[in-house]
């Protein structure tokens, strides 16, 4: 409004200044000149300090919207190192199963599932036709992996967020805990029942006159005494000790191998940590069924693995693959179930014992082996 004011008095006092140069009144043309000028001033000074105002008002804005979006920038980095650091394999993709973007490890879970390098994943590509369909027949779990997917709609565009974790190792575990408890239940029973029998056939057998039943008790003892080192091999299961963890060089593993089996073909290089005595006690297991199966070529290669951050990683992956006479699907299927075995003479525990040993390391061990073609062993640590 002052302004305003400000503009009527200079437009008043304008025609008075130009009528006094007209008749030669100077003082009242300097008067008028000097409240035209007057006037503009105020006004200029008026305008000045809105605009520092509005000035100061924008950089309070300014600032507040720098401070939102380095609080955003923070807040984005977060997310995304807990996305690609986390284990659970993140895929974010279109209803027909296109991905726009995934984790490491959903990088590394997608390479395990269609067997291909991890270089060649990427944006556009679709998620195998296994996930695709345990997708559409909302199953849990797919290949040792928990699945879960939740429908979203970004930009106006429909979108599958599917979230898959390996729970294979637990799946391992609570198995062979399953395993272990059935198994001490069933040598505790056992066992309190061979035990009086023993003694009653020991005495029998002292206390009968030859050719009057003391053949018998004698029989019965020695079958028992047989019996009972069948079952104590099967608490062999229940009685692995705690890894006693030290570092050592694969190098030197690999050399005691060879000593006991030259003709073994051993690669690789690094360090592990773990229990050296458990670690050979595998390996010796596997090598062993390699021969029996008719390998004339056993191979044991180290290699380290790629950790889910990205970085150096500790991880060492041990394979033993032998040209052997290799496993059907079935025999595949139960290779790792104590008491399993097609050996006329074997016990089935072997294997189980193989798991045992590694799952208490905290690793993991697998098999791929197709029949003519032989079978690879893989350890993880």
């Amino acid at each position: 409004m002052k302004t305003y004011l400000l503009y009527i008095v200079g437009l008043v006092f304008l025609p008075l200044a130009i009528a006094a140069c007209l008749f030669e009144h100077l003082p009242v043309t300097a008067t008028a000149i000097s409240l035209l000028l007057l006037g503009l001033c105020i006004s200029l000074y008026n305008r000045i300090s809105r605009l520092r105002y509005s000035y100061r008002e924008t950089e309070r804005e300014n600032e507040t919207l720098r401070h939102k979006l380095t609080e955003s920038e923070r807040q984005m980095q977060y997310l995304q190192q807990l996305t690609e650091n986390v284990d659970t394999a993140l895929f974010v993709c279109s209803t027909d199963g296109r991905i726009d973007w995934m984790n490491h490890a959903g990088r590394k879970i997608l390479s395990s599932l269609t067997r291909q390098g991890e270089g060649l994943f990427g944006v556009g590509l679709f998620l195998p036709s296994p996930i695709l369909q345990a997708i559409a027949d909302h199953a849990e779990v797919v290949n040792g992996c928990a699945l879960s997917t939740v429908l979203l709609r970004i930009d106006g565009h429909r979108r599958m967020v599917v979230a898959m974790k390996d729970v294979s190792m637990l799946m391992q575990r609570q198995e062979m805990e399953a395993w272990l408890q059935l198994i001490r239940v069933l040598t505790h029973e056992i066992m309190n029942s061979l035990t009086p029998i023993i003694s009653i056939s020991e005495t029998l057998a002292e206390s009968l006159p030859q050719g009057g039943g003391q053949e018998g008790a004698s029989v019965i003892n020695r079958r028992c005494h047989a019996l009972l080192d069948f079952v104590e091999s099967y608490r062999q299961l229940t009685r692995i000790k705690q890894p006693e963890r030290t570092t050592f060089p694969v190098s030197e593993l690999f050399e005691h191998i060879s000593a006991l089996y030259p003709q073994v073909q051993t690669k690789g290089d690094g360090l592990l940590t773990a229990d050296r005595s458990q670690l050979e006690q595998v390996l010796i297991n596997l090598i062993k069924n390699a021969i029996e199966s008719g390998a004339t070529q056993i191979s044991l290669t180290a290699q380290p693995l790629p950790s889910p951050s990205g970085g150096d990683g500790a991880d060492t992956a041990i394979h033993v693959s032998d040209n052997g006479a290799g496993m059907t699907p079935d025999v595949l299927a139960h290779a790792f179930v104590p008491f399993y075995t097609t050996k006329p003479s074997g016990t089935g525990i072997g294997l189980s014992l193989c798991r045992q040993i590694i799952l208490k390391h905290g690793g993991h061990i697998s098999v791929n082996s197709h029949p003519g073609l032989g079978t690879t062993f893989t350890i993880t640590l």
